[in-house]
């Protein structure tokens, strides 16, 4: 069933802008309805680019045809909320002898994991059971 054609309120509307202005003198009412016009698809083609990911691509294909666009009309991605610069954070732990610290954070390094198996850290575990390292003093 073909579609009936929408009655057309922006023509109505222009018309009676333009009776309005040449009723008053020095107001251009060409121009004026120019400005409209112009404003009204500036403002179509914002909300096209902006939703334009949105529409199948055979809609996609009519836009770009009623707008005379061969490429894909792309849209800018999104941006993102810039990341804050990550510090390493403060030490929580330190090996007294070596003055190596470590936030606790990751993998811990080669120097902790040296010291594990040493005897100054069975020493160090037999006074502090429930501790893995010395904690940072501070």
């Amino acid at each position: 069933m073909p579609r009936a054609s929408l009655p057309q309120p922006a023509r109505s509307t222009m018309k009676a802008v333009l009776e309005a202005t040449s009723a008053r003198p020095g107001i251009d009412g060409q121009a004026l309805l120019q400005a409209a016009i112009t404003e009204a698809f500036e403002r179509v083609n914002l909300l096209l680019h902006a939703h334009y990911a949105d529409f199948s691509p055979a809609q996609q294909r009519k836009i770009r045809a009623v707008l005379g666009v061969e490429n894909p009309i792309r849209p800018s991605p999104p941006r993102r909320p810039a990341t804050p610069a990550r510090d390493d954070g403060q030490p929580r732990f330190w090996l007294p002898f070596s003055g190596e610290t470590w936030s606790g954070r990751g993998r811990p390094p080669k120097a902790f994991a040296a010291w594990e198996g040493t005897v100054a850290h069975t020493e160090w575990k037999k006074h502090h059971p429930n501790e893995r390292f010395p904690a940072y003093p501070g």
